[in-house]
């Protein structure tokens, strides 16, 4: 009877719980809930935060945020260091009708994120692609108000490299900007040596 007492006081008693375990079920918790309702944008991103899929908020700088968890709130996350492409070499008529054979690379940023969002739903490879259009189509206006001496020219003081390539910076600035959040920072014909053929 004693045997019997004793061991079903010992069953009776509470288990002891490990501190270590607590420590530890604590942390995850933690980490979990940080999960849930934090997010972090680190210095070469920018983020976009939609709420039941409409815009809420962007973030440019870096830091940890709170966030509602999805499907309430979703957080878009883009890269804002500068982004380069280079539209392939295509046959382009002068002022005075020559026919040279250019090849532009441009230098592209994110600056609106919202915007950048609603265009092309964050997808880089689609902002390229609308990107190549506008590319093609500032060439072609800017190229077609310059003669083909001042491309290239045996008398350096005639080439104009700086001032084609600036406008075609203005025309395509005008457009990419206000139209997807894309601003243009750099554009470049070709790597300015003999990339340059004539078609007479």
């Amino acid at each position: 009877w004693s045997h019997q007492t004793l061991s079903s006081t010992r069953h009776s008693q509470p288990m002891k719980k490990n501190p270590l375990t607590l420590l530890v079920g604590s942390l995850l918790l933690l980490v979990f809930l940080a999960l849930l309702f934090c997010y972090q944008v680190r210095t070469t991103e920018v983020a976009v935060v939609t709420t039941f899929g409409r815009y809420s908020s962007s973030q440019t700088n870096a830091g940890i945020y709170l966030r509602a968890p999805l499907p309430v709130q979703k957080v878009y996350k883009f890269d804002k260091r500068l982004q380069t492409f280079e539209r392939k070499y295509e046959q382009q008529f002068t002022r005075d009708k020559k026919s040279p054979i250019l090849s532009v690379y441009v230098g592209w940023r994110i600056a609106d994120p919202k915007r950048f969002l609603e265009s092309f739903n964050g997808d880089l490879l689609k902002a390229e692609q609308t990107l190549e259009n506008v590319v093609r189509d500032a060439k072609n206006s800017v190229i077609g108000n310059h003669d083909f001496s001042e491309l290239i020219s045996p008398d350096p003081s005639k080439v104009k490299f700086d001032v084609i390539e600036g406008e075609m910076k203005a025309v395509m600035a005008a457009t990419t900007l206000t139209s997807y959040g894309v601003a243009i920072d750099l554009v470049g014909l070709g790597d300015r040596r003999a990339q340059l053929a004539v078609r007479r």
